[in-house]
């Protein structure tokens, strides 16, 4: 899987774990305030989105790092802490493939990062290789037929992918908790695909999900 692949599911995982539609999780670059006399700089954020109720507004930034070995260290956690605290967001996650260091789940602990391992078991070798748009309708149309699976495990539950309006207590999780309860994006797929079979399995330190399933107190979420 490429960086844009990644990024990509990523981005659909987010909206169905949060049950926002797709497009209000986005990829920004945000200028950074300095004085008129420094040179101007800017932030690249993977993933970026609002939610909140009539009374406040939080909002939240991811950055998604594909890996095949190398686990993510302590220096990306303290980037992202660094993005965090610039941009002045509420809430900062870190998704990666493999895992984390020792360091960076320490600097997450202390800086409140939450930090999750999300990946792919279904078949991405038919996905793009690059073109974004082209690659978000494959997943939507796997979204769509409950074949998106992937494993995944919470490292450090910052806050709570289910209740993103509040702040939840933070504290070191080993295992997944929380079951599969993701959205159907109802826009249908440009092209079909047809992953392999993958069964369901859950055991150890993390979970295997088959599919997503429909929100039934919200609905289903709508793609572009």
């Amino acid at each position: 899987m490429t960086s844009i692949q990644y990024e990509e599911f990523c981005r659909v995982f987010l909206a169905e774990k949060f049950g926002i539609p797709i497009e209000e999780v986005k990829s920004r670059t945000i200028s950074s305030p300095t004085r008129s006399d420094l040179p101007q700089y800017s932030h690249q954020i993977d993933l970026y989105w609002e939610d909140g109720n009539e009374l406040t507004k939080y909002i939240n930034i991811a950055n998604s790092k594909w890996r095949l070995s190398d686990k993510v260290d302590q220096g990306d956690v303290l980037l992202l802490q660094q993005v965090k605290e610039e941009l002045r967001a509420n809430k900062a996650m870190m998704i990666t493939s493999v895992g984390f260091t020792k360091g960076a789940e320490d600097v997450a602990a202390n800086k409140n990062i939450a930090l999750h391992i999300v990946r792919p078991t279904f078949d991405y070798t038919r996905l793009h290789q690059k073109d974004r748009e082209t690659i978000k309708t494959q997943l939507q149309g796997l979204s769509t037929s409950s074949n998106l699976d992937y494993y995944h495990k919470i490292v450090y539950r910052a806050f709570e992918l289910e209740s993103s309006t509040e702040v939840q207590p933070s504290a070191p999780v080993k295992e997944v908790v929380s079951p599969n309860r993701m959205n159907r994006l109802a826009q249908p797929p440009s092209t079909r695909m047809t992953p392999p079979n993958t069964k369901t399995t859950s055991g150890g330190q993390g979970q295997t999900h088959r599919g997503f399933t429909r929100n039934t107190k919200g609905g289903a979420n709508h793609g572009r």
